[in-house]
């Protein structure tokens, strides 16, 4: 089990890399050197994962084991660069908008992008050496492999040119974690305490980790001078010390995702509950009222991909509704609630909410019949028109209306009144067909 423990921490930077790519970072050249890093140091752990080693030797043909290896190492090689390449984004950012603040926006801004783009120059510049270095050292030294291991031949050259191929990438690694580093310790000391400061230590610590499982790499080196033989994919140790580091950097960026995160969750729970409050009310009018459908090529009863929208869009659809039943509201509605609530007292607090259900049911079982109600007095029309309350916020608007519908499912008055409405309405039918 420990071999596979390297695929869910490579994996953890791969899924990372997906996150950041969609996140919005104030610095664009920040984000990018974070996806870079993280894609590249997921991808470099999955590659160098023992069972990966294993399959490619399973081919049969041992160059592709070895070019595996180094390819992983590259990745690996690539990841430190775009790590490197972090600090000197971040302090560009920092630069550019201490500018803004001090209204020197251009110049600032031309001084640090100047800046970044000499200092991005210099670290792909080093990497390129770096990579040429190693290549030409793990050439020289033409290793085979004897299991999982690299080997060479008992010449001490080739057992200091491999030394000297794993050397080089751990001293790359370490100068670019170590930029980074006191990067973030400035900035963990400037932010102090809170969920900022918290979140550059947990991080920080990432790092430290990092440099540890980095440092690891000095015992293959001293095993390669001394006997020719080297670990290829990443052992065990390996797996603890990137789980560490892993864990340490998820921690980091969620002390200050957790409260965004948490508060996005909050919001589609609720707007998911109140989108499934106003079914039954919803789903009575767009039966006999299906051009209020916004979408009606949404049939399956599946919830929604998007809660907010369709909560809104619920909301819109079920106002449409109410002004349509405006001219199918009967005027005998206050008369018949009347009769019902001294049945069915309603809670004070559901009294409007109870009149207003009360005069959408009976609407809606005239409009079922396609009648249209007799003439009355004006102010008994208006007395008998579903309500139409409206608040500042779609918030306050859906609450409105998921009380709305459960009183409209619930409420016994109301269903009183549905049913008197629903006699009247079969009444008028047999009076309508005996006179045919």
């Amino acid at each position: 089990m420990s071999n596979l423990a390297l695929y869910p921490v490579g994996l953890f930077f791969v899924l990372s890399a997906a996150h950041f790519a969609r996140s919005r970072i104030d610095s664009r050249a920040a984000a990018r050197y974070t996806c870079y890093g993280t894609a590249l140091l997921g991808a470099a752990l999955l590659v160098l994962a023992p069972p990966t080693i294993r399959a490619v030797q399973s081919t049969g043909v041992a160059v592709l084991a070895v070019l595996a290896i180094v390819l992983g190492d590259g990745l690996r090689d690539g990841a430190a660069a775009a790590i490197r390449l972090l600090a000197p984004a971040l302090r560009a950012a920092d630069a550019a908008a201490h500018a803004a603040q001090a209204g020197n926006a251009e110049a600032a801004g031309n001084a640090a992008r100047a800046v970044h783009r000499h200092e991005v120059r210099g670290g792909l510049a080093l990497l390129g050496t770096v990579l040429g270095l190693r290549l030409a050292l793990i050439t020289a030294a033409a290793p085979g492999l004897s299991g999982e291991d690299l080997t060479v031949g008992p010449e001490l050259s080739a057992r200091l040119a491999l030394a000297g191929y794993t050397a080089v990438g751990m001293l790359h690694t370490t100068v670019c974690l170590v930029a980074l580093l006191r990067e973030l310790v400035r900035r963990a000391r400037a932010a102090g305490p809170g969920r900022l400061g918290t979140g550059l230590r947990l991080l920080t610590g990432g790092l430290v980790a990092g440099l540890l499982w980095n440092a690891w790499s000095m015992d293959d080196v001293l095993r390669a001078a001394a006997t020719g033989i080297q670990d290829g994919p990443e052992d065990t140790l390996c797996a603890v010390l990137g789980g560490l580091c892993a864990a340490l950097i998820a921690a980091g960026l969620g002390s200050t995702l957790w409260p965004a995160a948490a508060g996005a969750v909050r919001g589609w729970v609720h707007a998911h509950r109140r989108y499934r409050a106003l079914t039954p009310l919803w789903r009575d009018l767009h039966t006999v009222l299906p051009q209020i459908a916004l979408d009606p090529a949404r049939r399956l009863p599946l919830p929604p991909r998007d809660p907010q929208f369709a909560l809104y869009r619920r909301i819109i659809e079920i106002h449409d509704a109410r002004l349509i039943l405006r001219q199918h509201c009967d005027p005998r509605t206050a008369q018949w609630l009347d009769q019902a609530t001294r049945r069915f007292p309603p809670p004070c607090d559901h009294a409007a909410a109870t009149a207003e259900a009360a005069a959408l049911a009976a609407a809606l079982e005239l409009a079922a019949s396609g009648a249209v109600p007799e003439a009355a007095a004006p102010e008994a029309v208006l007395s008998a028109v579903p309500g139409t309350t409206v608040t500042d916020t779609m918030d306050g608007e859906a609450e409105h209306l998921a009380h709305l519908a459960r009183v409209y499912a619930t409420c016994p008055a109301v269903a009183e009144v549905r049913t008197r409405a629903r006699a009247e309405r079969a009444r008028a039918a047999s009076a309508a067909g005996a006179l045919r």
